[in-house]
């Protein structure tokens, strides 16, 4: 029989032993190695050790909360790029406000549903394999979320996607939209976009971020200026 090769790790942190045994079989039939913790202390050590993709967790830790758990993971340069989604109730919502404020990546309800638990999971785990041409570059972006504006700067861009840098932890869940322009187009553009992936390794948090409407007009602009970018960077 063939041996099954995992590709990756998530850690499972609660103070309750049923909510983890539960998380785990619910998680086990994914190809990554599942972990626990009872603690958050616990977990702050296995997750130093073993680098896990993602963490789970539960609001109450035992030895402390979960934005506390949060700020510690985020403020340690060998955790800092952890994805982490917290587990809580729908009635206590106001515990994943506190928990995005302090680095989380997003939030999940109790009852968790393993369609939605499925989707988050791939979503918090997945590395995107860039294959589009793309160019450093720095942007002004207005990103519309919700109804409210936060400004970002871009740190990369390409054709069917872009990295920016934003000065306060963005919730990644539904879709944002993006207002830039391009240097020396006079043309505004508005484009859909949805998060991937959110990088915590710098001073600023960095999300990745897929370009989900353009028009092939827009898609053609972005090109041209990624390309004559790339041209220049080659001189």
């Amino acid at each position: 029989m063939k041996e099954q090769t995992l590709v990756g790790s998530i850690l499972l942190v609660d103070h309750s032993r049923g909510a983890l045994l539960f998380q785990e079989t619910i998680l086990r039939r994914r190809d990554m190695q599942i972990m626990t913790a009872l603690a958050g202390s616990d977990g702050l050590t296995k997750a130093r050790m073993e680098k896990p993709n993602l963490i789970i967790f539960g609001y109450d830790l035992f030895d402390m909360s979960a934005p506390e758990f949060c700020r510690e993971i985020r403020s340690d340069d060998e955790t800092r790029a952890i994805s982490l989604l917290l587990v809580c109730d729908r009635a206590s919502s106001e515990h994943g406000d506190l928990c995005l404020s302090a680095g989380c990546n997003d939030v999940i309800f109790r009852p968790l549903q393993k369609p939605d638990l499925d989707q988050k999971v791939e979503r918090l785990t997945r590395i995107p394999v860039r294959r589009q041409l793309r160019t450093i570059t720095k942007i002004e972006i207005s990103l519309e979320k919700n109804g409210r504006f936060v400004l970002a700067r871009s740190v990369n861009i390409s054709s069917s996607g872009m990295l920016v840098e934003v000065d306060r932890m963005l919730p990644q869940d539904g879709p944002v939209r993006l207002h830039f322009y391009l240097p020396a187009d006079p043309k505004p553009l508005q484009v859909l976009a949805e998060i991937l992936r959110a990088e915590f390794s710098g001073s600023m948090p960095k999300y990745g971020m897929r370009f989900l409407d353009p028009t092939e007009e827009d898609r053609e602009r972005i090109m041209r200026y990624v390309h004559r970018l790339r041209s220049r960077e080659a001189i």
